[in-house]
Formats: structure tokens, C-alpha cells, sequence
């Protein structure tokens, strides 16, 4: 997983409040963390092994890109 600098010049090319671009870009990042959360919720509901086993033969990408670094992503595509 590679990380790439955001370049300031950029971001605040998109409006010129940066505290509006970081807020902008830390609520879309929460809002893909509560979308990730639900679905792990399920596993709280485990009542026997056989569901356990159900859940964990699923394919779990744990190599996912961070919630922020796809925020900042949207945000510099114009996507937000």
C-alpha cells in the first residue's frame, strides 16, 4: 500500500477554506469507517461455532486502502 503526499496547492485549489476541505474529507472518511463497521456487526451475533466458521471462510481484504486516504482521493477527483 503505497502513500502519496497531497500536495497543499491542490487541495486548496478546490475552494479556499482548507478547514472546509478537511472537514468535507474527515466526514466522508467517517461516513466509509460506519459503512465497514456495519458489516463486521454481524459477527457480534454469533450464538455457535458453525456460524463462526460461515464468517470467517469469507474473504476478508485486510490490504484495503485507509478510509481517509480514499476520502482525500474523492475529494481531489471532484467525486464530493
Amino acid at each position: 500500500m503505497d502513500i502519496m503526499p497531497v500536495q497543499l496547492s491542490k487541495f486548496l485549489s478546490k475552494t479556499q477554506s482548507m478547514y472546509k476541505n478537511i472537514i468535507i474529507s474527515a466526514l466522508r472518511a467517517r461516513q466509509i469507517v460506519d459503512d465497514r463497521y456495519e458489516k463486521l456487526v454481524v459477527e457480534e451475533d454469533i450464538e455457535d461455532s458453525e456460524q463462526l466458521d460461515a464468517i470467517e471462510d469469507e474473504n476478508i481484504d485486510y490490504d484495503e486502502k485507509k478510509p481517509i486516504t480514499i476520502a482525500v482521493g474523492e475529494f481531489m477527483n471532484k467525486k464530493l
